[in-house]
């Protein structure tokens, strides 16, 4: 072989590698995104601090995100679950068109959710997980000394899907109250909690005109307590919160035991629209807010929007197609199964049980006032391990101009993040098969990437050879 054919061979071998490394380091990208740093995990938001929706953890929380009472069913398009899920009954997963639902950490939501190895999914019953479906359970975490999320069931494992805990454990055969322990009676919580609120003395006003509700304080400082009756919140798709305090929580006691629907498409507080994702005002609001349906049997989340607060439903059982900020504690069964709809995890800042819970071993924000007095947690955190330090408060994300259009589109650092409320576009989740990383409603690296570094790779080495001929062409 001539020394031009030689070099010619090597400099195809070095493109070849070249190419292979950029689409290996780019798919890597894709399948693991990672967790902060040791040393920059955080515990809880001080009041006021909430983020918005972004796409990286950013504080701890090891207090309950989502509780059913009864069974939970995530079928449809629905996308993912944020923080700690506690089912009490049987938990089915089973997208329609297959693909990946995530717990724990999500792609795209508060950032508020359990440490790596802490139990993000924890189910009294049996666990089913459908042909096709894929649950991926801390994906990504990884900054402590354990991995993932763990999962813990009471009674079997179906997995005829897949069941990723990135590295967490699995358990089952446990019996359910093992299985649920410490918040294997957190339904006697809720309905205590309920109550408490329930009785409370409304502070402001609220008004029904056409689908709009308004909720006016009194002005006075100290938690803002409304009431409004089942009948009159039923069918309502504008919420608008006016003359409340600053850091004052607000709770929405919905009286009657029938059921209510509602059709989430716009929230205003003190003037802000803080539904729309790019809302510096979205996460405050949605940690500030609670509506507690003391007796109304079932509760609908109509739609394709976001609902913005806490939902306390000790009685009631719920479907969701819209998306949720705040807790979500029910005491019957819960479904789930919009196009793209998400549970993120906003804890309440109204009641020590409900807020946000720091990791054993962290020191905790400044706890906010119990609108309850004498109120205290329901019990002990679940034993998870200690964050490895703390970093900086996000910066405040922009301002949006109150109005009444459809909220802003979601973050613009990832496109295929939660779709914009109001839309019944499914999002790219609902349809894609499990691979590795999130569901496409989140972290990911847009495949634009991986093509770019392709052709990086392939244009650098051309460049060489074309160099290379021009040389041996001179001697």
């Amino acid at each position: 072989m001539s020394y031009t054919g030689r070099a010619r061979t090597r400099l195809s071998s070095a493109v070849a590698v070249a190419l292979v490394l950029g689409v290996t380091g780019a798919g890597n990208a894709l399948a693991a995104p990672q967790a902060p740093a040791p040393g920059t995990a955080r515990t809880c938001p001080a009041p006021g601090q909430e983020p918005r929706i972004g796409h990286e953890p950013r504080f701890l929380d090891a207090n309950v995100a989502l509780y059913a009472g009864g069974d939970y069913t995530a079928d449809g398009a629905t996308a993912e679950a944020e923080g700690l899920l506690v089912i009490g009954g049987n938990a089915t997963f089973a997208k329609a068109s297959g693909g990946t639902f995530n717990v724990g950490r999500v792609g795209a939501g508060s950032g508020i959710l359990p440490d790596s190895g802490a139990v993000m999914l924890s189910v009294g019953g049996n666990l089913t997980i459908a042909r096709g479906t894929r649950v991926d359970v801390g994906h990504g975490l990884t900054a402590g000394p354990r991995y993932g999320g763990a999962v813990r069931v009471g009674g079997k494992i179906d997995d005829k899907g897949d069941l990723e805990t990135n590295g967490g454990s699995r358990a089952s055969d446990l019996g359910a109250r093992a299985a649920l322990a410490p918040y294997d009676a957190f339904g006697d919580t809720i309905r205590g909690e309920s109550t408490s609120l329930g009785a409370l003395k409304p502070t402001g006003t609220s008004e029904r005109s056409g689908d709009t509700v308004s909720f006016k304080g009194a002005g006075s400082t100290g938690p803002q307590v409304f009431e409004i009756s089942a009948g009159e919140l039923d069918g309502a798709s504008s919420f608008d919160f006016r003359a409340i305090p600053d850091g004052a929580s607000v709770v929405v006691n919905v009286t009657g035991d029938r059921p209510v629907g509602v059709s989430p498409l716009s929230v205003g507080f003190n003037g802000d629209r803080v539904d729309a994702y790019d809302s510096a005002r979205f996460g405050e609001a949605a940690s500030r807010i609670l509506y507690n349906f003391e007796a109304s049997p079932s509760i609908t989340l109509g739609g394709g929007g976001n609902f913005m607060g806490s939902i306390l439903a000790p009685e009631a059982s719920a479907d969701l197609t819209a998306s949720t900020n705040g807790r979500v504690y029910v005491g019957g069964d819960l479904r789930t199964h919009g196009s793209g709809n998400e549970t993120h995890n906003y804890p309440w800042n109204g009641s020590s049980t409900f807020a946000c819970k720091p990791t054993p071993g962290t020191t905790p924000a400044p706890t906010p006032t119990s609108t309850q007095p004498g109120t205290e947690p329901s019990g002990p955190a679940p034993s998870t391990t200690p964050p490895t330090g703390e970093g900086t408060t996000p910066a405040a994300p922009g301002t949006t101009a109150p109005g009444t259009s459809e909220p802003s589109a979601p973050p613009t650092e990832d496109a295929s993040a939660p779709a914009a409320p109001g839309t019944t576009a499914p999002s790219p989740s609902a349809t894609g098969t499990g691979d590795g990383s999130l569901a496409t409603t989140g972290a990911q690296f847009t495949p634009y990437a991986v093509a770019a570094g392709v052709l990086g790779a392939a244009g650098a080495g051309i460049l060489v050879l074309t160099r290379r001929r021009r040389a041996l062409g001179r001697h």
